[in-house]
């Protein structure tokens, strides 16, 4: 190319890239914190406050992501990951399709106005003539204010600290009467949620409601005094004192004596806690201050329909929360989402009579909604009348009552032993395992209550089997105990699977196996060998035991089991764990050992 030539295209180049650099320059020159009757807002460009701490516009909550919707808000502008205070237009987003709208004033209101339909998307919606001299301002308090007028001093004719969304800024006042806060619907989701932050006007305290109907947190009552709440938690943040509250008879406000290189946020989060927040400047980062309340288990449908919530997972990041036994998570296994809560993995077969129930021990019983109570009954005919209703999902009995779900169980909480209730969880017989439940069990007619492991939690039958249990342990050189199905486990000792060296095992059947682990739950599970899984239980009696489950995939048979059996029984000595008992049905193989509540001796040996 020739040098002339090659000048002349360099200076184009320039030129264009000079351009292009004044246009830059040009729109940050023109960022604005006002929008006025003559000059209107294009709908993707934004409000900026005077000291460039918030910004003001069209959002989307999952950027980049085509299919999302567009909804007007505020946020944190020098802040990564962007942290939204505010949102109005929470029930109607705006489609992505929408193209050539303003933000405006018209008629004295500051509107989202559709160039191309001539329709109006939003309205701040104030019954005003006004329209000459209005002017939107976004302040560096996070509030975004309608004025009659062009200076600070003017009417304020609309705010958006009257109308909060999950977020309460410092200075903001809050009008009493009305819900405070409101969490998002989900991470991704701006739309009203199920939790809030209110005032009850009869307690004269700080509340946080689920549904708009169920309170499960409270700030105390006001102190005129003090001039704070009873039992709101002390909030200490470095050299900076607590909130300074102010409660007038038609709002609430807070403030932070020093704001200078940090900011707070108290949020009403999607999880249920009212939460205050820190962001350091230095550290580029928000920081959790306090959350409440503390205990996730108290958050009322924390783990949503069938969710258990354990109280005593303590990391922040893990969820405390899992499924009963043959449910599974509505929204997307071995994730953290609990909002729905969980769904069945069969349906129930009332029809078909195959319906049985699993007892799970340790719990705090569901609150809410016990649809079913029955009185002066006994646990016997509190099993029966929910299997005879095929509304009924689960059971308990407590303190002389019967209480029954239908639909759904919320706040069920895992406790510690021996303690709490059992909660009896109606399942599809498949559910739990379709090869034994019903093996050698009698069968029922259509519409006749099962009474399988609904006979377990009785007084008599608890009784028996205990004293059964007693007798066998107790006596090693007494003939052979069977407690369960008598009739298969004398087909099988006679069948050569036990000989006379293991007269004296006592056979346990499956449910007694299964209600001793709390159906084999991970919670009960101490380890796992060749052989399989090894889980911790406890017998009606109150003794520990340890129950190896031989597991499906292992290569041992019959053979392999009957060897263990016989070896451990011909085996005794006084520093070798015992053999208790044995369970074979179906698939399921399981020995019954003793408990070494001190662990093994090769860990003392080889520690």
């Amino acid at each position: 190319m020739e040098p002339c030539k090659t000048n002349v295209l360099l200076l184009l180049l320039l030129l264009f890239y000079g351009v292009f650099l004044s246009f830059q320059v040009s729109d940050v020159s023109s960022a604005t914190d006002t929008i006025s009757t003559d000059q209107p807002l294009p709908g993707f460009r934004t409000l900026i406050s005077n000291s460039d701490i918030f910004e003001f516009g069209l959002f989307t909550p999952t950027p980049g992501i085509d299919s999302g919707n567009f909804y007007i808000g505020m946020w944190y502008r020098q802040f990564s990951p962007r942290t939204i205070v505010w949102v109005a237009n929470r029930e109607s987003p705006i489609p992505v399709s929408f193209s050539s709208l303003f933000l405006k004033i018209l008629d004295g209101n500051l509107i989202l106005h559709n160039n191309h339909t001539s329709e109006t998307i939003w309205s701040t919606g104030v019954n005003s003539s006004r329209s000459k001299d209005v002017e939107v301002a976004l302040l560096d308090s996070g509030n975004l204010v309608l004025r009659d007028g062009d200076n600070s001093s003017a009417d304020v004719l609309w705010q958006s600290f009257d109308h909060p969304s999950d977020t309460w800024l410092p200075g903001a006042k809050l009008k009493l009467g009305s819900q405070l806060l409101t969490s998002w619907k989900g991470l991704t989701d701006p739309s009203p949620g199920l939790y809030s932050l209110e005032f009850d006007h009869h307690s004269n305290s700080l509340t946080t409601i689920w549904n708009g109907s169920n309170s499960y947190w409270s700030s105390g009552p006001w102190d005129d005094q003090l001039k704070n709440f009873n039992g709101f938690p002390e909030v200490e943040l470095n050299s900076v004192g607590g909130f300074v509250w102010n409660l007038d008879e038609s709002y609430i406000t807070y403030s932070i004596p020093s704001l200078n290189s940090t900011y707070y946020r108290l949020a009403m989060d999607v999880s249920g806690q009212l939460m205050l927040n820190v962001w350091y400047r230095d550290r580029q980062l928000w920081e959790l201050i306090w959350a409440q309340p503390r205990d996730r288990c108290k958050i009322y449908n924390y783990c949503g329909s069938f969710g258990i919530c354990d109280k005593q997972v303590e990391v922040v990041n893990l969820t405390p929360c899992r499924c009963v036994p043959g449910f599974k998570q509505a929204f997307g296994e071995n994730s953290n989402d609990y909002s729905n809560g969980c769904t069945r993995e069969t349906n129930l077969q009332c029809d078909k009579g195959n319906d049985v129930f699993l007892p799970i021990k340790n719990k705090k019983l569901a609150t809410d909604p016990i649809t079913l109570v029955l009185t002066s009954t006994n646990v016997m005919t509190c099993a029966s009348a929910c299997q005879a209703n095929c509304s009924c999902e689960a059971y308990a009995y407590d303190s002389n009552k019967c209480l029954m779900w239908t639909r759904n169980a919320f706040n069920l909480q895992q406790l510690a032993a021996n303690e709490g209730h059992t909660f009896f969880l109606k399942l599809a017989a498949s559910n739990i395992s379709t090869a034994t439940l019903n093996k050698g069990k009698p069968k029922h007619s259509k519409g006749r209550s099962i009474v399988l492991p609904v006979l377990l939690p009785s007084l008599l039958a608890a009784s028996v089997f205990i004293f059964g249990l007693y007798c066998c342990i107790s006596s090693r050189t007494r003939r052979k105990r069977i407690i369960g199905d008598e009739k298969q486990s004398r087909e099988l000792l006679e069948g050569g699977l036990i000989d006379d060296d293991g007269q004296n095992m006592c056979y346990l059947n499956l449910y007694d196996v299964m209600a001793a682990t709390n159906s084999f739950s991970e919670e009960n599970k101490l380890g796992e060998g060749g052989f399989g899984p090894v889980y911790k239980g406890m017998l009606p009696n109150g003794m520990d035991v340890a129950i190896k489950r031989l597991s499906k995939k292992s290569s041992q048979g019959l053979t392999e089991f009957k060897n263990e059996v016989v070896l451990i029984i011909k085996l005794q000595h006084k520093n070798l764990v015992r053999l208790l008992g044995y369970c074979v049905d179906g698939d399921e193989k399981l020995l019954i050992y003793e408990y070494m509540s001190n662990k093994s001796l090769d860990v003392l040996l080889f520690v």
